[in-house]
């Protein structure tokens, strides 16, 4: 199963969202960083748990808008904004190696299509649930739709999909590859122009422009060979990301400071993680990797599994916990087992995983 496409840690494939579920080498021999499959694994988790509890607040199961909103507030801050610089770290070394040609037909078959194909499946889902779903279509004549602008989460592909296209014709015909400096220069004017111009900020732009910082962010990180390490570097990563998040709740929660605060809040994230994997692998570690090497898939069909859990058992209890543990570990196991089914039959690229 690919990874979320443009996330992976240094192969060829890489930033094509091609990843091989192993630990210790890549295909050039070199050392595999498994710090990022372990964040893209933390990331996918809180993707699955963010999406299952909006949904129950959506339902009306969450009755303390405090506490939703403490909750919500705490995961959006920077799980999103994450998976775009981890995009952003191999990028460029992944564009520079493969014909332009191919690079862009990449995008479409790793980004674009899995797009198209789960906006209709995740629309035929909706559809069957019926008045089980939150938001219901009526009729089969609903899947008549053209999946673009993106629809639900599947904006994050089209996002990348964009931002990857604009980078590959930046670095292959205007500028060559960029260093980590520029790409930092380049963050900064753009998080500034999409905070307060408001061209870009359309249905078919606004994912990408939006998050174009984090992006290129990621291309400045990947660029840079120094990575925190040590105890004391740890803990001074954990108490400044506690300090943003507890700044988040006091600060105008507006474009340029959910931007400031999504960067800087991934990176602190990436350090302790990065800190966490440098002492060798563990079993949760481990764990972590394969959910992050598994990552596409859970998020192109996590929301199918956690609307269904939420419909079947709603129909027993109304217990908030056992909501949310049902519907997170649904959603994270169901990808995982459809992605075996489709194995054994064909292909899983067939499916966009």
């Amino acid at each position: 199963m690919r990874s979320v496409p443009g996330t992976a840690s240094g192969t060829d494939r890489s930033a094509a969202g091609g990843n091989r579920m192993t630990l210790s080498g890549q295909a050039d021999g070199t050392t595999r960083d498994v710090s990022m499959d372990v964040a893209k694994g933390v990331g996918i988790i809180l993707v699955v748990i963010g999406h299952a509890w909006r949904g129950l607040n959506t339902a009306g199961l969450i009755g303390d808008d405090r506490l939703y909103q403490l909750i919500d507030r705490v995961i959006y801050n920077f799980h999103m904004p994450l998976f775009f610089i981890l995009s952003g770290m191999t990028f460029q070394s992944w564009a520079l190696r493969r014909p332009v040609g191919e690079a862009a037909t990449s995008r479409i078959t790793r980004l674009l299509w899995p797009l198209i194909l789960w906006t209709y499946l995740f629309a035929a889902a909706r559809l069957a649930a019926g008045d089980a779903a939150n938001t219901q279509l009526d009729g089969w004549q609903n899947l008549a739709f053209w999946p673009l602008p993106p629809r639900d989460h599947f904006w994050f592909l089209w996002a990348l999909f964009l931002q990857h296209l604009a980078v590959l014709a930046l670095i292959r015909f205007v500028t060559g590859p960029l260093s980590a400096p520029a790409w930092a220069l380049l963050a900064g004017v753009v998080l500034v122009a999409s905070s307060f111009i408001p061209f870009g900020l359309h249905e078919w732009t606004h994912g990408a422009f939006t998050y174009a910082s984090a992006f290129l962010a990621g291309l400045a990180l990947g660029g840079m060979r120094w990575r925190p390490n040590g105890v004391l570097a740890f803990a001074v990563a954990a108490v400044l990301f506690v300090g943003l998040q507890v700044l988040s709740f006091h600060v105008p929660h507006i474009l340029v400071t959910r931007q400031l605060l999504g960067i800087a809040l991934s990176l602190l994230a990436l350090a302790m993680i990065h800190i966490l994997t440098s002492g060798g692998t563990s079993s949760v570690i481990r764990l972590l990797t394969w959910l992050g090497l598994s990552s596409m898939g859970i998020y192109l069909s996590h929301t199918i599994f956690s609307a269904g859990a939420r419909a079947v058992l709603g129909r027993f209890t109304q217990d908030l916990s056992l909501h949310m543990i049902a519907g997170t570990l649904i959603g994270i196991i169901g990808p995982l087992i459809l992605y075996a089914i489709i194995r054994r039959v064909g292909r899983p690229s067939w499916i966009g995983f």
